[in-house]
This record gives C-alpha cells, structure tokens and sequence, in this order.
C-alpha cells in the first residue's frame, strides 16, 4: 500500500515531508527509497543530498519507543540527521507548523483514546469531533502549503459515515481543497 501510496504522489527532492503519526517510520523510510531510486543524480548536489539528510523528512509521534525505533529506522536507510520528534499531534499543534509541508503521508491512529479537552482548539475549529481519523484530517488541511499533497490511510467511516463531523470534514475536503 506504501508504494501504491508514493507511486500515486510522486515525491520529489523539493517536498518537505511529514508523517505526524509516525510510529516506525514506515513511510518516511520508503519515501526516501523512492527518491534515492527515482532521483540518484539529486542526491549528488550537497545542498540537495543536506536536505535529504536534515530537513525533507519530518516524524512526530507521542510513544517514546516508537520514536525510537522511528529514529533507528531512518538512520539505518541512510537518513544521517532524522527529524523524528516526540509531540502528540492531536493536542500539542503548533501555529509555525502551519502551511509548512509539500507532502504528508500518513495511517494516523483510528478509535484512539482522547481527552477532548486537550486537543488543539484549531483542530477543533475545522470540525468538532472526538473522533481521532477526521482531527488528523484536520491536522492534515493545517500542515499543508498551497498545492501540497497528501496520501493517507483512512477507515471507511471517513468517506461514508452519515455522522455530522464525517459530513463536514467531506465537504470541506471537496469545496475548499483540491482533490
């Protein structure tokens, strides 16, 4: 699904990728398989192979562990600088982070437990839920410049449930994003 995933989005040298559910690093790793494999002659240009190595691939996650293995992960397929992070997306958002990224991939958490009280309240502004898949959608609206991309895994809920909070979030995405 990962390389279904990134042969559909297509990342480049230029994106600055997130996962803000990044657990093992899973698709930041094969992110920059794909690009070593589609683009081998960038990675010869320094200011290009710096930001391969430092700043294109951005993890946060709110288990320790995770984080890690996440670090571990990356720096074994070659990533010399990680920038995999400990902070709970879903509560600790950060306005510098807004429009910030060309590209997210992502399987965030579904039915994880929440305090709804500590979720970010700009999370919160785009739909009010409890339900963790349509704030990491939230989230996701907020991460991206203009024109980036995203390509996440979502349950079935998402797209059909008949509930407000999955109708808003649908209609947002359709009227106010391009998909």
């Amino acid at each position: 699904i990962i390389q279904l995933m990134l042969e559909l989005i297509a990342p480049t040298i230029k994106d600055l990728i997130c996962d803000p559910a990044c657990g093992t690093c899973g698709f930041l790793v094969n992110a920059s398989e794909y690009i070593r494999n589609n683009y081998p002659e960038t990675l010869s240009n320094k200011k290009d192979r710096d930001h391969f190595n430092s700043t294109m691939f951005n993890g946060y996650d709110f288990d320790n562990t995770m984080l890690r293995i996440g670090n571990m992960n990356m720096l074994l397929h070659g990533i010399e600088n990680p920038n995999v992070n400990y902070r709970d997306s879903l509560t600790e958002y950060k306005m510098s982070d807004e429009e910030k990224y060309s590209l997210i991939l992502a399987n965030p958490p579904f039915k994880g437990s929440l305090d709804f009280d500590s979720v970010s309240k700009q999370l919160l502004s785009i739909v009010k839920t409890k339900n963790t898949e349509l704030l990491f959608i939230s989230l996701f609206i907020k991460l991206l410049k203009p024109g980036g991309r995203a390509a996440i895994i979502v349950p079935d809920g998402v797209l059909f449930s008949p509930n407000k909070a999955s109708k808003e979030i649908r209609k947002i995405l359709l009227e106010e994003q391009k998909l």
